[in-house]
């Protein structure tokens, strides 16, 4: 009784709620509160003409049916008095009331893209245009059926969901139409509160890293701070810390919306995926205007009243004051969900409560025994174009929270730019941050761009093809020595390079999988102006080459190089080796590069101080001078071949400038050849090739045979037929087809006698040997007398139909030798 109570107690006060907006301005406000866009919105009218009769009328069926949903609603007022009305049965686009589950028409779509249910929440969401309800807290007076729905191209909730459900079920998913109520963002669909959804990460799970015990533990060094200054120093940073905390709750705070006084009694309608069917886990909601699935505990909806299919219709029982986080989605518990339509579980009336509202039994059980009627709804057919189109007049915009989305359908643009998002630092789209940018069917293979506003950074994604390997390209223009930052689909290179760093000074490589181990490559650049060796006069002076490799581990460590450094102008070369196991230090030579010198001079210029070499480990001399001058020799050659690639490099780099400033210049998109409606070529090819057909199957026809020309030719009749001739062509025709079919006949019956005598012959020979056959012997008779039995049934019945059609087919040969162009003049009286 208590909760009776408080229930009717807060009924009266949303009533005297109500009654005050009502006499306010604030309520008008409130209620014509939507986007200038959706007010300009007109309301289409349906040309009825084109619809088929099912629009118009009711069938038989549907009338019983429509008398049985008002028969359960007369029930429902009288059990529940104080809820909302149902949805059951609103008129469609043509003013006939239509039951709300025979609206829903199921649905595949020959798109692979439709096959899931996020691809079909996805094209509903983008493809409509979202039409508020004419009072946000009353049912809408009409339901337009998917058809109407899809060639208005706009809708509002219900249209969405009905539309929506259609395809989900047409695609094997365990959906609902839901009725019930949303909060004010969901109803109107604002999402400037909303992140965007391509802003959102994924949180990675991290693997606890298991600790490894060390036997030896080197002992900790004790801690000499303070620790007066270090609470100190916690207070300033709590006290600094709940400052912020205080600053960001006070700018939540001010951007919260205030809450809006018709909460919990906007009407909103949505779609409910139920778990088993197509591998569903657990069961989801969709909101149908932005395509977005949402747990069946998420708060933006507030209360659910009924929910229904192409099957049936179900109404929830459960109390909503908690929103529908406590709900239970079984719609086989009569005791929470009602259904309309069932064998069992009618809704429970006292005696006289049942007098009142059934005029008889049999009218509760033609409610109970009822098949649902199929659906009155056409076929929903998408053509390609449109899909591809997808957006109303191509365009889609939507306001996130400090970011905007924009989507464009395909080809639409010039330069293949198919989706934009723009971050803003604040709520008011003011200050852009960041641009990002997505193409399709560009010829250069470019699919992404972000453009950061703040540091002026352009970078540049491509997917795999690309002439130059090119992965991603970051810049700020494309002009040389403006800093640039390339990365490459490493697998398809020769020279294994992933990523290039350029500056006006430095130029740096990172390689992968290479055969010498090589990783990274370091270039210094000196100025225009410095004396320093070059191979290109064109290209920047070198000053430092470093090259790093990794460990190869066929060699030793201490001939396995780890660093080389070629110092340009100080003519020296650095080499540093790979760590022996167990050692701190690495073995190093350090080289000063000959003069250009004769043979025989080499033996005495080369003195030890030409090397200085440290050998880790080891207090021996090193290797002769011998040695050390042919390894110097290598050293020489390799500089020269590092000079030249990184030339190479260099030229490598402004190539791929000049190609991308090319491209940005003369933007061109690809049209795949099974697009015939956009590809010229392809669609003026395919229609000569239809032309080649007709033209071949006119003139085969023209190749025919004549069916008398055996006729014409026995009887030696070549230019026109006299009576006679005529009389006797026809006579032949005729006794020839009627020995056909007597031939036909008889060999089918002679195919019907053989194979009752092959029963008859192994019937009795069954019955001769039946006591000495085994189970398998017996299953084998059976099966074999079940297949004989079979053909014999089946030459029957072709016996009869030819006995039966064989008059018919000579008559009908009849009329068409007397219609023919040869016989016509002498036949056509008779």
């Amino acid at each position: 009784m208590d909760a009776l109570e408080e229930k009717e107690e807060d009924e009266q006060r949303v009533e005297e709620k109500l009654k005050g907006l009502a006499v306010s301005d604030d309520l008008q406000h409130v209620e014509t509160k939507v986007s200038v866009e959706q007010d300009c919105v007109p309301k289409h009218s349906v040309d009825m003409s084109q619809l088929p009769s099912s629009y118009k009328t009711n069938s038989p069926k549907e009338k019983q049916l429509l008398h049985i949903a008002d028969n359960f609603l007369q029930q429902y007022i009288h059990l529940c008095p104080d809820r909302k009305p149902l949805f059951l049965h609103p008129v469609n686009e043509c003013g006939v009331e239509k039951f709300v589950s025979t609206t829903v028409r199921p649905t595949l779509l020959p798109y692979m893209e439709l096959y899931d249910w996020d691809g079909c929440a996805s094209f509903i969401a983008d493809y409509l245009v979202m039409e508020p309800l004419e009072c946000p807290i009353t049912l809408p007076s009409a339901l337009y059926s998917p058809t109407t729905t899809l060639k208005r191209q706009r809708g509002n909730c219900f249209d969405f969901s009905l539309l929506l459900c259609s395809m989900l079920i047409g695609a094997g998913y365990d959906a609902y139409c839901v009725q019930g109520y949303a909060t004010l963002e969901t109803c109107t669909l604002d999402e400037t509160q909303e992140l965007c959804p391509l802003l959102r990460k994924t949180p990675e799970t991290q693997v606890p890293k298991e600790e490894v015990k060390k036997k030896y533990r080197i002992k900790p060094l004790p801690d000499m701070q303070s620790k007066f200054e270090l609470q100190q120093e916690a207070k300033k940073a709590a006290a600094i810390e709940a400052a912020q905390k205080n600053k960001e709750r006070d700018k939540k705070e001010a951007e919260k919306p205030k809450r809006e006084p018709l909460h919990g009694l906007r009407v909103h309608a949505w779609v409910l995926v139920l778990s088993g069917k197509r591998e569903v886990p657990e069961s989801f909601f969709i909101n149908p205007f932005t395509g977005n699935r949402h747990n069946t505990t998420d708060k933006r909806f507030l209360g659910i009243e009924s929910v229904w299919n192409h099957r049936n219709y179900w109404v929830n029982m459960q109390d909503c004051r908690h929103g529908c986080k406590d709900l239970t989605f079984d719609l086989g518990d009569a005791i929470r969900w009602e259904i309309m339509l069932s064998e069992s579980n009618p809704l429970q009336l006292l005696p006289e409560e049942e007098e009142e509202l059934f005029d008889s039994d049999t009218e509760r059980e033609k409610r109970m025994s009822f098949d649902m009627p199929p659906s009155w709804v056409a076929p929903v057919r998408i053509p390609p174009r449109e899909f591809e189109t997808r957006y109303c007049q191509g365009k889609k915009v939507t306001l996130y929270n400090k970011a905007k989305l924009e989507k464009w359908a395909p080809y639409l643009n010039g330069n293949g730019l198919v989706q934009r998002l723009t971050i803003y630092a604040g709520p008011d789209y003011a200050e852009v941050v960041e641009v990002r940018e997505w193409f399709e069917n560009r010829e250069d293979i470019l699919v992404r761009r972000e453009v950061n506003k703040q540091t002026q950074l352009t970078t540049d994604y491509f997917n795999k093809g690309h002439s130059l390997c090119l992965k991603a390209h970051t810049y700020t223009s494309l002009e040389p020595k403006t800093g640039h930052t390339m990365e490459f689909y490493s697998e398809v290179r020769v020279d294994g390079l992933q990523k290039r760093v350029e500056t006006a000074s430095e130029m740096t490589e990172y390689f992968v999988g290479r055969d010498d181990f090589l990783y990274l490559r370091h270039v210094d650049f000196g100025k225009q102006g410095e004396e320093t060796q070059r191979i290109d006069t064109n290209s920047q002076p070198i000053v430092q080459i470093k090259e790093c490799f990794h460990r190869n581990p066929e060699k030793a460590a201490d001939e396995d190089v780890a660093e080389y450094i070629f110092l340009i102008a100080e003519e020296d070369i650095h080499l540093t080796y790979h760590l022996k196991d167990k050692y701190i230090t690495a073995s190093k030579k350090l080289f000063h590069k000959l003069p250009e010198r004769t043979s025989k001079e080499h033996k005495d210029f080369m003195t030890p101080e030409t090397c200085i070499t440290y050998q880790a480990g080891s207090f021996e001399k090193g290797k002769n001078l011998f040695h050390l001058y042919d390894l110097l020799k290598e050293l020489t050659a390799k500089e020269k071949r590092v000079k030249e690639q990184v030339q190479q490099s260099e030229a490598e780099v402004l190539t791929i400038l000049k190609i991308r400033q090319t491209e940005e210049a003369d933007i061109k998109l690809s049209v795949s050849i099974y697009n015939r409606e956009r590809n010229e070529e392809s669609r003026r090819q395919h229609e000569a090739m239809e032309n080649t057909m007709k033209d071949e199957l006119l003139g085969q026809k023209e190749q025919d045979l004549d069916y008398l020309s055996p006729f014409l030719i026995r009887n030696g009749c070549r230019d026109k037929l006299n009576q006679e001739q005529a009389l006797r062509v026809r006579d032949d025709c005729l006794t020839d087809f009627k020995h056909h079919l007597t031939y036909k006949v008889n060999l089918i019956q002679a195919r019907l006698e053989k194979a009752v005598e092959e029963l008859q012959k192994r019937h009795l020979w069954f019955q001769e040997n039946k006591n000495q056959l085994s189970t398998k012997e017996k299953d084998d008779y059976l099966s074999s007398c079940s297949e004989s039995m079979f053909h014999i049934n089946l030459l029957e019945q072709r016996l009869n139909r030819e006995k039966r059609m064989a008059p018919q087919k000579y008559l009908a040969l009849e009329d068409k030798l007397r219609m023919d162009p040869h016989l016509a003049e002498h036949l056509g009286y008779i």
